[in-house]
């Protein structure tokens, strides 16, 4: 009798522990848009750091196979986005990219936002370019933050999202 109670008990705990695994999986996932997830615990391919949630919210790219890279930001999307070759896919093979809107914290369809380029709103790794569904929000946030541009998707450059030398010492010079 004594050993049942012992064996039932035992399968709770493994019971328990195993939901436990799966709560906690589900919770590393949110859903895009598109009804794809997005793995939070994964790799950014572009500055190979775990996609966490930064000031500007992760970013992802969904494939036709059902494949979902995510960045830790939209630069980083980018960056992934302007160089296939470098990163080894087909852009054909592309089915939707999508960005965290600033502020809202819910995701866009990348290549219908509007992005601020040059704010004094920096991410860790150096320049960002932040999302906003709509044009009217970015040339506000844009004016109150000193963006140097407001653009849609396809006016988004390397360029943009590369870390100038002279702003590094300018900044590096300001903290003495």
């Amino acid at each position: 009798m004594c050993s049942n109670y012992s064996n039932l008990f035992s399968a709770t705990v493994v019971f328990i522990l195993n939901l436990f695994v799966a709560l906690t999986a589900v919770a590393d996932t949110v859903d895009l848009p598109d009804g794809s997830k997005l793995d939070l615990s994964q790799i950014c391919p572009v500055c190979e750091m775990k996609i966490e949630s930064s000031v500007t919210g992760p970013g992802a790219v969904v494939f036709k196979d059902g494949k979902v890279v995510g960045f830790d930001g939209p630069a980083d999307l980018f960056r992934y986005l302007l160089s296939p070759e470098k990163y080894g896919y087909d852009p054909a093979n592309i089915k939707n990219t999508y960005v965290t809107e600033h502020g809202t914290k819910k995701f866009v369809d990348a290549k219908q936002a509007f992005y601020v380029v040059g704010a004094e709103l920096k991410a860790i790794m150096g320049p960002e370019a932040i999302p906003f569904a709509n044009k009217a929000d970015a040339e506000k946030f844009s004016s109150q933050n000193k963006g140097k541009k407001v653009a849609a998707s396809s006016g988004i450059t390397l360029d943009d999202l590369t870390v100038k030398k002279k702003s590094l010492r300018m900044e590096k010079d300001h903290k003495h």
